[in-house]
């Protein structure tokens, strides 16, 4: 968005662009939810998904929507932002710019590196499924 400038095509596609980036990264989260769950059970023989649901969505969440307003309020006060005041200095601009443009620029990178390395894991999920179908056959034969 902020690279569109004054031109509304192109910071309508770069809003839908983001929307579709955040709509899977949301979505992405449940998924792997529910593959912890089964490494867990896998793991363990302990399926504790109603504790790592509450965790994962309600702990986590909050505690990152804390932290990222957290640090959006570090970075403006630290350029000396003032809400009460109708014109910001330069600083500030730059601060509030750096806030909206390039902090969730860095989240998302770092975001992207996570979900890469969670291929790793994901991978291991159809021997984690298939083993658990087998445990479950064997618990219902014995």
């Amino acid at each position: 968005m902020g690279f569109a400038g004054s031109n509304t095509t192109s910071a309508l596609i770069g809003w839908c662009v983001a929307c579709i980036g955040a709509g899977s990264a949301c979505t992405m989260f449940f998924a792997m939810v529910d593959d912890t769950v089964d490494f867990g059970e896998w793991k363990t023989g302990i399926r504790a998904n109603g504790f790592l649901t509450a965790i994962g969505a309600a702990f986590c969440i909050q505690m990152g929507s804390g932290l990222g307003s957290f640090i959006v309020s570090m970075l403006l006060n630290s350029v000396g932002f003032d809400a009460s005041h109708a014109v910001q200095s330069a600083i500030s601009l730059t601060g509030i710019h750096l806030s909206f443009i390039w902090v969730p620029i860095i989240i998302y990178i770092i975001s992207l590196i996570l979900m890469v390395t969670y291929r790793k894991w994901e991978r291991h999920e159809p021997v984690v499924q298939k083993e658990l179908a087998e445990r479950e056959v064997e618990a219902e034969e014995a």
